[in-house]
């Protein structure tokens, strides 16, 4: 795959590498940003959780240590162990009977939590109980479910259950219990004294500030204490999940916090009691302690959008910036290689662009000048060839040695020869032009006209001339010798092998050219064939010397057709005096 930097323009590639190093950037310090505060979210809430767990179990462990001592000073009364020590046929018993069923129920009605006592007594068949609370015959309590738990022990807590005895609403026979032995002096069991916690006592210690979670209460033996819920449509029950919150436990005990998942993704938190060392469980939907972070990754996404928009304008506004110098530049080089080597660039840069545009416009001047200068030293070399040339003949030797032969001439009767030498006299007295590069159209005319007698003698008036210009044009200045050239030609070359035919010379102009035309009706020639040999150089000599002095729009035109004649047609532009003045279209 080409490189994309050596494909696209500056602007294009400037611009998209900005808007995608912007958005990964954007995007990376967004996802960052959510990645952190995510974790911070978490850590705060399980901080929290635990300051909260801590402190749930601190109210907690108060309550249970009251119940723990007030079960304690009743199992050690006096009174009521003589009481469980008597027969219950004596009568020392039956009238015992009123007082102690009044000593344990007191309790329920002073204190807030207790929902009732039970003494279960052994040899004891008849219950005696005031609203649950009273003694009643052992073996109910034998009977009982968590009798086990107590059956080898001095005293337990019994987890929520319903009550064993009394006559309850429904909603108000689930307990939390505190059994106790009560012991004779001997150390023998006379019976067992229960506790029982209101169940919205406990939920109300327990579930303080426990809003959408599943929270537990488990004592040393991971068995269930109390369970309360308020995570709506999600609650964690603990028996349905009994196995694995034993396992998180047994696992990650230093740790005190886990993330599971419990059908769903959970956060699991405990703290232990440092006395009883039961353990109080939150577990809290994911959803729930994310959902700060999801408002923050929120207001993070739309920050990252807004950024990108405004990453996508700067990368436009500087791009642009970047990419107007280079154009510029670009265009002025566009122009430089149609032919404008004078293109300058407007520069109010003062940075790399400025010293680029400015090397540039000192670039083009120097070609400009370089140009110019050897334009100049081309005419100047071309001027000091036709110097050399001219200088080569010393008129004055020539115009005494032709008169000299034509005075022989005429002495010796030969007038043609005589008239020829004369023609040619004045042929080269207008081809020297005293040094002068320009001279009038008439003068070069009558330089053709004596050309023309000197071939009309030579070819016994075979070829025809037809000179037709108009005198308008006899005043304008032309470069010397530009028509001899081609109507020699024309007699060489295109009448040659004939031996009679017809040659016309004619003129015209409009406002800003004139015209001469020379044409024959010789043979003709391929106009588009090879480059001219050297017979044709003074053809080409004056096509080259019109576009010296005057430029590419005026020189010679070449029409031909074989077997039907030759056409050439000079343009010239129109100057009336010898001075020719730079035209449009010459080479600077």
């Amino acid at each position: 795959m080409k490189n994309p930097f050596k494909t696209f323009s500056f602007q294009v590639t400037f611009f998209a590498s900005f808007i995608i190093i912007s958005a990964l950037l954007i995007m990376l310090l967004g996802i960052t940003s959510y990645y952190i505060t995510n974790q911070e979210v978490v850590e705060q809430t399980i901080s929290s959780r635990k300051l909260l767990l801590n402190e749930i179990n601190k109210q907690l462990d108060i309550q249970l240590q009251s119940v723990e001592y007030d079960s304690l000073v009743l199992a050690s009364n006096p009174k009521l162990i003589h009481y469980l020590q008597l027969s219950e046929q004596s009568f020392e018993r039956i009238g015992q009977n009123s007082d102690m069923v009044d000593m344990l129920s007191r309790p329920s009605y002073v204190k807030e939590g207790i929902h009732s006592l039970q003494l279960y007594a052994k040899d004891t068949s008849v219950d005696k109980q005031i609203a649950g609370s009273g003694v009643y015959d052992y073996q109910i309590i034998e009977r009982s479910s968590w009798y086990n738990e107590i059956k080898d022990a001095d005293y337990c807590w019994i987890g929520t259950h319903p009550v064993e005895v009394g006559s309850y609403a429904p909603e108000d026979r689930l307990v939390v219990s505190f059994a106790r032995k009560v012991l004779s002096p001997s150390g023998k069991e006379i019976g067992i004294l229960v506790v029982n916690l209101k169940m919205p006592f406990v939920q109300k210690i327990v579930s303080s500030s426990g809003t959408h979670v599943s929270r537990f209460v488990l004592d040393t033996h991971s068995r269930l204490i109390a369970e309360f819920n308020d995570a709506t449509g999600e609650a964690v029950t603990y028996e349905g999940h009994k196995n694995e919150l034993a396992s998180i436990l047994a696992q990650s005990e230093s740790e005190q916090f886990a993330v599971v998942k419990l059908e769903k993704k959970k956060l699991i938190i405990w703290n232990q009691q440092d006395r009883t060392l039961w353990i109080t469980m939150d577990v809290i939907p994911w959803e729930d302690i994310t959902k700060g972070s999801r408002k923050i990754e929120m207001v993070i996404f739309i920050a990252a959008v807004l950024c990108i928009l405004l990453a996508i304008i700067m990368a436009f506004l500087l791009s642009r910036q970047f990419a107007a110098p280079i154009r510029k530049l670009t265009h002025a080089m566009n122009l430089m290689k149609i032919g404008k080597l004078n293109v300058q660039i407007d520069n109010d840069y003062e940075n790399e662009f400025g010293h680029l545009n400015e090397n540039f416009n000192q670039m083009t001047q120097r070609i400009d000048r370089l140009i110019v200068q050897v334009e100049e030293q081309h005419l100047k070399k071309r001027e000091a060839e036709i110097q050399i040339l001219q200088e080569q003949i010393n008129p004055h030797f020539l115009y005494n040695t032709l008169d000299m032969i034509n005075w022989h001439a005429i002495e010796s009767g030969s007038k043609e020869i005589s008239q020829m030498l004369a023609l040619l006299g004045k042929m080269l007295r207008i081809g020297l032009s005293s040094g002068a590069t320009f001279i009038t159209v008439k003068r070069e005319l009558e330089h053709l006209h004596c050309y023309v007698e000197l071939q009309r003698i030579r070819h016994k008036h075979k070829i025809q001339f037809d000179i037709s210009v108009p005198d308008s044009l006899k005043t304008y200045y032309t470069p010397k010798l530009i028509i001899q050239p081609f109507v020699e030609n024309a007699l060489i070359h295109g009448l040659h092998s004939r031996g009679e035919g017809m040659i016309k010379i004619t003129g015209w102009e409009d406002e800003r050219s004139i015209y001469l035309a020379i044409e024959d009706n010789g043979i003709g020639m391929d106009v588009g064939g090879a480059e001219p040999s050297r017979e044709h150089n003074g053809i080409r000599n004056v096509h080259e010397r019109i576009q010296l002095y005057f430029g590419a729009n005026f020189g010679v035109h070449l029409y031909s057709q074989i077997d039907v004649g030759t056409k050439v047609v000079l343009s010239l532009p129109k100057m009336l005096t010898d001075s020719p003045r730079p035209y449009e279209g010459a080479v600077s």
